[in-house]
This record gives structure tokens, C-alpha cells and sequence, in this order.
């Protein structure tokens, strides 16, 4: 859903509160996003993210994530407005056009101001950066003369807004024709809010619902929408956030699949890949299974031919004789061989099916541990943070799955880090830890547990590995310890997930298992509703 220009209004006043705000480190999480970490009392993290389809600005409260490659758009940014003072932040009208002024002091000491401006046009979004003469320094996408006649976006052009079309102002909606759509009147209003007006103003004064608009510090999320009014037309349930908080809770799982596209390519792509031609190839080896089991009349056939036809001249195509039954069986022959040469093929024929049964039963067993594979890889992934995603991604490059030519070489120094399992301080002598891949799953049962410590893991299904180090094991550690378990698996949804728990001890590694794949020699079970909140509380603590 994209951010319309009376939404963005609300944004952009509630940003500009906190001017000035003194920049202190500019990094690029995606190929799509910029955050620009500052402080203006506390320390505040603006999200500009120029995706075309959730493009937006915002403060936002998520941990900074790794950084992409340098770009030459943020060593530009770093250049002109690093370690510089956010002086005030504007919208361009009602337009989707935010301006961030930025004062930054150049190595000769002198003061130099900058506009930061953000377009969030849709798929033309764009980063550009104007120095004090209205002179474009450089943008995150250049527009050649060539490209658009009328706005160039190339380095040293002078800066010209998008064109405008014969608008109102939103705050003129009281002065709305009834009988033309709203959108084609005044400026800001997106197709749903248009909607939502259209519907609202049959029964509801224009200039009430602009002050509501004007001044709403609340943000109504529903499954696919949100804005700032409820959305009364949708006549559906809702969740209300402040503005940035709800922005943030809306956007993270797409923010975080871009992030874990630019960090690592299209994983989930490749996982998904993997899977479908794991699962196409086990139902035709099961066929060939079928056929080998199903090949004792080879052998009749080269039994009968030799007893009965093995004088047989070359040139046959079939010949018709009684099996040992006394029933008449029709036999096809390979015309440019004898009968007895024929008999030998078919026994060549038999030995090879009985002998491929073992290698078809082989495959069969590994086409389905693979298939087991992908599959818990798959349920990793869709709950991986960008970190998570890059282990996923060196464990398939072990495996030989992705090519270590692709893996740039940030990435590759990156593997002599710890994991990056998550790691909850319950009290002053009690640690979680939760493994949400295969490769923090492993390092968690096989190198941080210890004997006595209590491991946690749905069962029968795929999920973290989550281990407590406590001296007295409770009632209310074992349920937060099944939560985690249950939340971080395929069973996130779903209710009364059965978790098996035992002590550390009684784990083992599957031999030619796959990482993080177990057995447990004994243990107990508790059933759990997976509760989200609960477990906010220490994640995000």
C-alpha cells in the first residue's frame, strides 16, 4: 500500500518536531533504503525508503540491520550530510515530496546547506541531494535529458519539481463538487482514501473529517490497509498504533524480505526452487521402483526363450509360445538377434531392474530428506532477519546448493562471526538462547549446551532450537521456553503446539543427518498456544 500526501503530511509534521536532529552515520540496508541514524535528545533512526511499491519516510524503531556494499549514492550522502544538523523537514504541498534541509560542515569548516529531497512517486521514487543553489549534487536515479524533456534528475541540473496538475489544496475539501471523483480535485487523496472520504462525507461535515485528518496521531492498521481515520467503508476489525510505530509494524516482514533479497539474492526464490524440483522428482522414482519390482516376467520371457525358441533365426519380431503354465504368452523379440540372444537380453533386462532397486531406493531416501531440508529451510527464511538469512545462505553454499563465486566478499569475512542466535537475559541467572537456522540450531544444542540444560523444539515439525541456562527450572521458564519454540516454527499459528523438552544430554546428531537435524532418547511434552506478545516482550528487549 503506498503512502498518500495527506498521510505523509501527518508524517512529515510529527518528523519535523524533533528538528534540529544532528546526523550521525548515514548507512543503506537495501538497495531500496537509506536510514540515517541521528540524535535530537534520544537517539532517533529516519527510514527513507524509495521501493516502489512500500516507499515511505518515517522514524522508525528497527535495529539497524548490515550494511549493502558502498553505493555511489551513500558516499555522497556520507560526503555532503554526515555529521551534519537536520534543520527542518517540509512536504511539497500535499505532493508526496518530502525536503529535509541539512546543514554540513565541509573539511574547510565552512557551513554548507543541502536540501535532501525524497520522491516517493511510486517506481519512480528517488534520493536526490541539492546543494543552496538549487543545483542537483546527484540522485539515486538520474533522469537523462534524453529520457524526459521536461525534468532532467542529472548531476549539476537545476532542481525543478514534478510537474503539477490544477489541484486544490486537501484543505479546501469542504468546497468538494459532489458530482466529480475527489482525487481529481484536490491534491494528497489516494484511491482509498478517496473511498473512505466518499463514504464519510454522505453523513459527515468535510471540514471535521480534515481536522480529524490534520491533526490524528494514530494509525489504523487493517490486513492490507491503514491510514490515519478508521477505514470505515472496509466495515473490518483494526489495530491501532501511533503513526510511526504502526508504520513499522505494517511494513517489517516486506522490509525485511527487500533487505534479505539485497543482502543475499533471491533465497527464497532458490529454496522454493529446490523444493518443487525435489518434490516433481520423488513420484517418478517411485514409478521406476514400481516398474523394477515389477519385472519377474523378464526373466519368464528368457527362461521360455531358451527353453522353446532358442534355435530361432534372426529377423523375428515376436513369437507366441505356452509358459510353464500352459498359457499362451506372446513374447516381442529384437528382430536383428536369436531367439538365444534374445533370452540373454532379457536377462540383462531383469538384472539391471532387480539391480537399480537398491540405487532407486537410495535416491528415494535422499530425494526425501531433501525434500525435509527445504522444507524447514523454507520455514526459516520467511522468519529470518537479514543476518539470519546470510547463515541460511554460507549453510546452502557449504552444502554446494549456491555457488561461492556468488557470495561477495563482506559476506564471505562475515562467517568467522558467532551466529547470530538470539540471545534473552530472563534474570540475573537465567539465559535463552533461540536458534532460528540450522546453523544457530547447531551451535545451541552442540556448543553452548550443557548437560543439565533444559532444550526446547516442537515437535515433529520444523523450528528453533531453544536452550535455558537456569539453576532451578520453573513452571513460568518452561511455558516462555515452549513459546519461543512453538512461535519459531512451521506451527507460528497455529494452537495447542505439542513441545518436547528433555536435558541436553539425551540429544544426539542424526549420522549423515542434515545440520541441526536431532534424535532424542527421552523426553517430555507440553502444549502450547503460541503467544506473539509474550514473546515481543523479550525479543525486542
Amino acid at each position: 500500500m503506498a503512502i498518500d500526501g495527506v498521510l505523509l503530511h501527518r508524517i512529515v509534521t510529527l518528523m519535523d518536531e524533533s528538528s534540529p536532529i544532528k546526523i550521525n552515520r548515514i548507512t543503506q540496508p537495501s538497495n531500496h533504503e537509506f536510514l540515517i541514524h541521528g540524535f535530537a535528545g534520544k537517539k532517533m533512526n529516519l527510514m527513507i525508503s524509495t521501493h516502489p511499491v512500500f516507499s515511505r519516510v518515517q522514524w522508525t524503531r528497527s535495529k539497524p540491520t548490515t550494511n549493502i556494499d558502498q553505493t555511489h549514492m551513500l558516499t555522497l550522502m556520507r560526503k555532503h550530510l554526515d555529521g551534519g544538523i537536520i534543520t527542518k523537514i517540509e512536504q511539497y504541498g500535499f505532493d508526496r515530496i518530502i525536503e529535509i534541509y541539512v546543514e554540513h560542515r565541509d573539511d574547510m569548516g565552512v557551513i554548507r546547506p543541502y536540501r535532501l529531497i525524497v520522491e516517493l512517486l511510486g517506481k519512480y521514487a528517488n534520493v536526490i541531494i541539492v546543494d543552496d543553489n538549487g543545483i542537483i549534487v546527484d540522485a539515486l536515479k538520474r533522469i537523462s535529458p534524453f529520457e524526459n524533456t521536461s525534468r532532467a534528475i542529472v548531476s549539476g541540473s537545476t532542481y525543478d519539481y514534478p510537474p503539477q496538475f490544477d489541484k486544490k489544496s486537501f484543505k479546501d475539501l469542504a468546497t468538494y463538487d459532489p458530482e466529480s471523483a475527489l482525487r481529481n480535485q484536490f491534491n494528497g487523496i489516494s484511491p482509498l482514501l478517496e473511498r473512505e472520504l466518499t463514504h464519510r462525507l454522505k453523513t459527515e461535515d468535510a471540514e471535521a473529517i480534515v481536522q480529524e485528518l490534520m491533526t490524528s496521531t494514530t494509525l489504523y492498521v487493517y490486513d492490507n490497509d491503514f491510514h490515519i481515520i478508521p477505514l470505515t467503508h472496509l466495515n473490518k476489525p483494526y489495530q491501532e498504533f501511533p503513526i510511526m510505530e504502526g508504520l513499522d509494524a505494517f511494513f517489517h516482514d516486506l522490509q525485511e524480505q527487500d533487505r534479505i533479497k539485497a543482502q543475499t539474492g533471491d533465497l527464497v526464490k532458490l529454496i522454493r526452487r529446490e523444493l518443487k524440483r525435489s518434490k516433481q522428482k520423488l513420484p517418478r522414482l517411485y514409478e521406476d521402483v514400481e516398474k523394477a519390482l515389477d519385472s519377474d516376467h523378464l526373466r519368464e520371457y528368457g527362461d521360455l526363450l531358451f527353453a522353446f525358441a532358442s534355435t530361432l533365426p534372426n529377423g523375428q519380431n515376436e513369437i507366441t509360445l505356452e509358459d510353464f503354465s500352459g498359457d499362451t504368452v506372446t513374447i516381442p523379440l529384437d528382430p536383428r538377434y536369436s531367439g538365444k540372444d534374445n533370452a540373454r537380453l532379457y536377462f540383462k533386462k531383469y538384472q539391471k531392474a532387480k539391480t537399480s532397486i537398491r540405487y532407486l531406493e537410495e535416491q528415494i531416501n535422499k530425494t526425501e530428506a531433501r525434500i525435509h531440508y527445504f522444507e524447514g529451510l523454507q520455514v526459516q527464511v520467511e522468519q529470518a532477519s537479514v543476518e539470519d538469512a546470510q547463515e541460511i545462505q554460507e549453510e546452502l553454499v557449504s552444502q554446494g546448493i549456491v555457488h561461492q563465486r556468488r557470495i561477495k566478499r563482506r559476506q564471505t569475512q562475515q562467517k568467522k562471526k558467532k551466529p547470530n542466535y538470539t540471545t534473552i537475559v530472563y534474570d540475573d541467572e537465567t539465559t535463552i538462547f533461540v536458534g532460528k537456522n540450522n546453523i544457530q540450531n547447531d551451535a545451541i544444542t552442540f556448543k553452548l549446551a550443557r548437560k543439565d540444560d533444559m532444550w526446547f523444539h516442537a515437535a515433529y515439525d520444523f523450528g528453533a532450537h531453544v536452550l535455558i541456562k537456569t539453576p532451578e527450572l520453573d513452571e513460568q521458564k518452561i511455558r516462555l521456553c515452549a513459546h519461543l519454540a512453538a512461535y519459531f516454527s512451521k506451527s507460528r499459528l497455529g494452537s495447542s503446539v505439542e513441545v518436547h523438552y528433555t536435558q541436553a544430554r539425551n540429544i544426539k546428531k542424526i549420522p549423515g543427518g542434515q545440520l541441526g537435524l536431532v534424535s532424542l532418547s527421552t523426553h517430555k511434552s507440553i502444549f502450547i498456544d503460541p503467544d506473539k506478545e509474550l514473546i515481543d516482550q523479550y525479543i525486542n528487549n
